[in-house]
């Protein structure tokens, strides 16, 4: 599909916390009323926000009820929502359950919630406050060189973020990261190789203030 195509933060990974991975996925995004059909990276981003509890259908894939249990709309056009879910079940995405009594039950696999992670992480990004409290957000981290794809794409994700990188290993932000980077080193199963300081001065904070274009 199109969406696959786009070029994107590679996501390296050994195993999935599911429970943390949800809270990406908690809020959707409503339709506009010029839209009509659903992309197979719109319908994983829902999927994923229910993990491997899945989505029954009281029938098989038929009807507007489709459009309307996934995304609470009527604009979905139904045959295109069930052309996506069957795409998404031929990619191995999907696992699409047809039960003796006519139901189905929708659940994303491991492979599916890997894309849709790399879906939502590629637009991560900080509040910004409308006024600076005047501190200072260090990251140091320490990845093993064993696990150098992790640390090559969690650097790079640091400065998606916003962060500044000040050292190959240290990076530097006037905004709230810890929320953020926290979910990052869980994900990416680093939590004991990275160090978050909260600092009230550094040295060369003039060039800094500068650069994240502070007053």
């Amino acid at each position: 599909m199109q969406d696959d195509k786009k070029k994107s933060i590679v996501f390296p990974f050994t195993s999935i916390d599911w429970e943390k991975a949800n809270v990406l996925f908690q809020h959707k995004k409503p339709p506009t009323e010029q839209e009509r059909s659903i992309s197979t990276k719109e319908l994983l981003l829902f999927l994923a926000g229910l993990g491997t509890i899945g989505l029954t259908f009281a029938c098989p894939l038929a009807g507007a009820a489709v459009g309307k249990l996934l995304l609470d709309s009527n604009l979905y056009t139904p045959w295109k929502v069930r052309r996506t879910l069957r795409e998404l079940e031929r990619q191995n995405r999907v696992i699409i359950d047809y039960k003796k009594n006519g139901s189905i039950t929708v659940k994303i696999t491991k492979k599916g919630m890997t894309r849709a992670l790399t879906y939502k992480l590629d637009t991560f990004s900080l509040e910004k406050p409308k006024k600076w409290d005047k501190k200072w957000r260090v990251i140091i981290f320490d990845i093993p060189i064993q696990l150098n794809k992790v640390r090559d794409v969690f650097r790079e994700r640091l400065k998606q973020l916003g962060l500044l990188m000040i050292q190959k290993s240290v990076f530097i932000s006037p905004y709230s990261c810890f929320d953020e980077v926290e979910f990052l080193r869980e994900l990416y199963h680093i939590p004991d190789t990275i160090l978050y300081i909260l600092a009230e001065k550094v040295e060369g904070e003039e060039r800094l203030r500068e650069r994240f274009d502070l007053v």
